[in-house]
């Protein structure tokens, strides 16, 4: 019994690693772009490359001034009015004609009660 189960654990693992390795990979990060801002088609998320990632994020007639953080295949935005608390996160990827799509969004519903009400779970952005 206990060679099956590490039987089972080992090819579980190989196959997670094979699945790491099927993500998609860029030469450039949405946050390597200049003289661009990335932009939702709805404008309720903008954010500047050039500028730090710094942009705006609107939720229910609320603004919120936020800083766009991407590492590998994942990002963060941060909320600068509250010492950089982290307002949601999620994977990103591009689509055609170099549309950044980010989804799995998860907010911060722990410091944002108003997130509650909050079921974004994707969306793509242009860029202007």
């Amino acid at each position: 019994m206990k060679k099956i189960i590490c039987l089972a654990l080992a090819a579980v693992l190989c196959m997670s690693v094979m699945l790491v390795g099927c993500t998609g990979s860029y030469d450039k990060s949405p946050a390597e772009y200049t003289g661009v801002r990335w932009i939702a088609p709805d404008y309720s998320i903008r954010f500047t490359p050039d500028d730090g990632g710094k942009g705006t994020y609107y939720f229910n007639e609320k603004k919120y001034n936020v800083r766009f953080d991407f590492d590998g295949d994942s990002f963060t935005v941060y909320d600068t009015d509250k010492n950089d608390t982290r307002l949601f996160e999620g994977d990103w990827t591009y689509e055609e004609n170099e549309r950044l799509y980010l989804f799995n969004i998860s907010f911060n519903k722990n410091d944002y009660k108003e997130m509650k009400e909050n079921y974004m779970e994707f969306i793509t952005l242009r860029t202007e």
